[in-house]
C-alpha cells in the first residue's frame, strides 16, 4: 500500500506541474477533487462536478463529506470528524483551519489530501493559493495548484539534480559542479544543496568554496517560487573585504539554489531575521539568479 501511494505521489507531481487540467474544468463549472480509488496509477487525483454553494465553506463541507455517489472510482480523504473551523482570505491566499482529526493524515495521504483542498479552492475567483492549519497548528505552507513541492511524502529516496557554483581556483568568476542528491522525506532539497555548497567542491583542484566553512544552514522552505533560507551569523561576520568577492558569495548561493526546478528566487535570512544589505548588495527582497554567458 505504501509503494502504491508513493507511485500516486509521483503521478500527482506530473499532474500538477501542468496545472491545465484543473483550470480547464473550473472554466466550465466548479469541481471537487478527490484521490482515485483505483489501482490504475495514471492519475492520482480526479475531479467531479459540483453544483452547490460556490464559496469556501460550501466547497469544504462537500469535500470533507467525501465523494459519495457523485462519481465512481473516487475515495474520501478526510478522517471522520474532520470539520472546517474557520477560514479567511488575504492577498489572494485562503487560510483554512481544520479540526484535529485531519492531523492523523501523514506522508502521501496528507499530500494528496492537501492538494485535493488546493485544487478545489483555487478554482474560486480571487484565490490563488491555500494555507492549511489544523487547530491553529502547523506551518501553513503555501500551496498552489501548479506547485510541485517536497512535503515529506516520499518514503523512498528520490534523486534531485542541482548545479553548485564555486569560485574558480584559477581566479576570476564562478565555475560549477553538477550533483545529484538522493533525499528522503526528512530532507529538504534546498537545505541539503546549500549544506553541500558550504562543504565545498569535490574538484578541489579546479574550484574553491566561497561560503564560510562554519556557516550553519538552519532551515530552507518554499513559498511559491521563492526559496527562503535561514543561515547563521557567520555569513555577515565573515564577509569578504572586496565588493567583487561579496558579489561572488551571493551569486554562488542564489544561483545554486535557483538550479533546483521549483526555485525562481531566493530570500536570505540571518539568524531568522531579514537583512537589508550584504555590503553594497541589497538583500531586502528575493534575489534572482545572475545572468551568465
Amino acid at each position: 500500500m505504501r509503494k502504491r501511494l508513493f507511485a500516486l505521489a509521483l503521478a500527482l507531481c506530473c499532474l500538477l506541474s501542468g496545472c491545465a487540467r484543473p483550470r480547464a474544468e473550473a472554466a466550465e463549472g466548479l469541481s471537487l477533487w478527490f484521490p482515485t480509488a483505483r489501482d490504475d496509477l495514471a492519475s492520482a487525483l480526479s475531479g467531479t462536478p459540483y453544483e452547490g454553494d460556490g464559496t469556501v465553506p460550501g466547497l469544504m463541507d462537500a469535500l470533507l463529506s467525501g465523494p459519495g455517489d457523485r462519481a465512481g472510482g473516487l475515495a474520501a480523504f478526510a478522517p471522520a470528524g474532520t470539520a472546517l473551523l474557520g477560514w479567511s482570505v488575504e492577498n489572494r491566499v485562503v487560510r483554512v483551519e481544520l479540526s484535529a482529526p485531519y492531523a492523523a493524515l501523514e506522508g502521501v495521504d496528507r499530500t494528496l489530501a492537501d492538494y485535493c483542498v488546493t485544487l478545489t479552492l483555487t478554482q474560486l475567483s480571487g484565490i490563488d493559493g491555500v494555507r492549511i492549519f489544523v487547530d491553529g497548528q502547523g506551518q501553513g505552507r503555501l500551496l498552489r495548484a501548479g506547485d510541485v513541492v517536497f512535503s515529506g511524502a516520499e518514503e523512498e529516496p528520490v534523486e534531485v539534480p542541482a548545479t553548485l557554483y564555486f569560485r574558480m581556483a584559477s581566479g576570476g568568476g564562478l565555475g560549477y559542479e553538477l550533483r545529484t542528491f538522493r533525499l528522503t522525506e526528512d530532507e529538504a532539497p534546498a537545505q541539503a544543496v546549500l549544506e553541500a555548497l558550504v562543504a565545498g567542491p569535490e574538484n578541489e583542484e579546479a574550484l574553491a568554496p566561497l561560503l564560510p566553512a562554519d556557516l550553519a544552514v538552519y532551515a530552507a522552505w518554499m513559498d511559491g517560487g521563492v526559496c527562503s533560507v535561514n543561515v547563521s551569523s557567520a555569513l555577515l561576520d565573515e564577509m569578504p573585504e572586496t565588493a567583487e568577492e561579496r558579489e561572488l558569495v551571493i551569486e554562488s548561493l542564489v544561483d545554486t539554489l535557483c538550479s533546483l526546478d521549483a526555485v525562481e528566487q531566493v530570500q536570505i535570512l540571518v539568524e531568522g531575521e531579514s537583512v537589508s544589505r550584504y555590503g553594497e548588495i541589497d538583500l531586502s527582497g528575493p534575489l534572482l539568479p545572475g545572468a551568465r554567458d
